[in-house]
């Protein structure tokens, strides 16, 4: 097939830093690992040092307004010049299918599909329309409600990244028997329990060396991990508390870690390029996800994968995706979400216990490789193929 992929987000550039952006990327290589050729369209490109991904950056970067009112309007700009540019590729060598990365302000996907005649994937990781009226700012409301409505509506298959994101489709006008739901991924390739732990300063090799990988805001429970391995640090002085990543919280994690008197047994890394990932989290004896109580957990942990195809063993919060992944799973260590004392316990029980650490490892290693990003790929094509069938 020929794949035209849309992303209309000025706030996530295909080359980039974000976990959005390692998505964009990773789905891209994965359908053309399968055969098939993908050139992307793109509110924002990014830069690029291997020409590897074909990426076209279409509309005008100054389209980004001043004020709120004018960003929503250029943004829905953006879209019709996506959408407009798609047309005219189209006419000069067609696309077999449109794959379109949700954004709030971009139906140029669906419209192109609609004229062209093509099928489209829209693939949705958040409720976004909740999210922008709920934690931002949301001025052109009407104009948004209809763009998710027809989006919605019009796809040929929506590919919801969880089940809480896909009950929101479906409560918002989307047809059950169009949505699936295809979670997030791990290049195998490059995170797998060979790669070479890498030697981090300050990290003694004896440490026991609990980590976290992520940006550093409230919804991720670090602040559940850092009284935890404070708790853990009191009996065991040879642990260390290594975080791979950065964000709002850091310097109350500086100032905690500083209180609580284990300052000198917290790596914080800042950010780490993804290249530079695979290593650092192969210096982890084991990889917490400590998400905190939250009814609306829709997620699709990036790290949560990584950790599994890595075979690392997994302290993880009982919820959503990751409840529904891993319970009953020897790969995952599943804790009440918050719970710190709980957290504790359970961290300190596997530095005690190598045995378990092992049997961990090697559950985690082989539930993280049905989660190649290929076979994502594969079944989005799978699921286009059935609905021409059946058309």
């Amino acid at each position: 097939m020929r794949i035209a992929y849309v992303t209309a987000d000025r706030g996530i550039p295909v080359f980039g830093a974000k976990g959005a952006s390692v998505h964009i990327q990773a789905m891209m290589r994965a359908f053309a690992a399968l055969g098939h050729e993908v050139h992307a369209l793109a509110a924002r490109k990014g830069i690029s040092l291997s020409g590897e991904l074909s990426v076209e950056e279409v509309g005008n970067p100054a389209l980004s307004g001043a004020t709120r009112p004018a960003k929503e309007r250029a943004a829905m700009a953006q879209a019709r010049a996506i959408e407009d540019r798609l047309i005219a590729l189209h006419g000069q060598r067609p696309f077999d299918l449109i794959y379109e990365r949700y954004s709030l302000w971009s139906e140029a996907g669906i419209r192109a599909a609609a004229r062209l005649g093509v099928p489209v994937v829209t693939e949705i990781n958040a409720p976004l329309l909740v999210e922008q009226s709920e934690y931002r700012e949301l001025v052109h409301e009407n104009e948004a409600r209809a763009i998710e409505a027809m989006v919605l509506a019009s796809s040929t298959i929506l590919a919801a990244v969880s089940w809480q994101v896909a009950e929101y489709a479906i409560s918002r006008g989307a047809r059950p028997d169009h949505v699936r739901v295809i979670g997030n991924g791990v290049d195998t390739s490059r995170f797998h329990p060979g790669v070479r732990p890498a030697q981090i300063s300050g990290i003694p090799d004896t440490a026991f060396v609990v980590g976290f990988t992520g940006s550093l805001k409230a919804w991720h429970g670090v602040e559940t991990l850092l009284r935890a391995f404070g708790a853990v640090h009191r009996t065991c002085p040879d642990a260390h508390l290594l975080i791979l990543g950065d964000g709002p919280q850091r310097g109350w994690i500086e100032g905690f870690a500083e209180g609580a008197g284990f300052a000198g047994a917290l790596t914080l890394t800042g950010w780490v390029d993804h290249a530079s990932l695979a290593p650092m989290i192969a210096r982890m004896d084991v990889a917490t996800a400590p998400y905190p109580e939250d009814d609306s957990h829709y997620f699709s942990p990036l790290k949560l994968y990584e950790y599994l195809a890595m075979g690392r063993p997994v302290v993880a919060s009982r919820i959503g995706q990751t409840a529904e992944l891993l319970t009953g799973s020897d790969a995952a260590y599943l804790l009440p979400p918050g719970d710190a004392d709980a957290l504790a316990t359970a961290l300190a029980a596997l530095q005690a216990d190598p045995d378990r650490r092992a049997r961990m490892a090697r559950a985690a290693a082989a539930e993280g490789r049905k989660h190649d990003w290929q076979e994502n790929a594969q079944r989005v094509i799978e699921f286009v193929e059935k609905h021409r069938k059946a058309a």
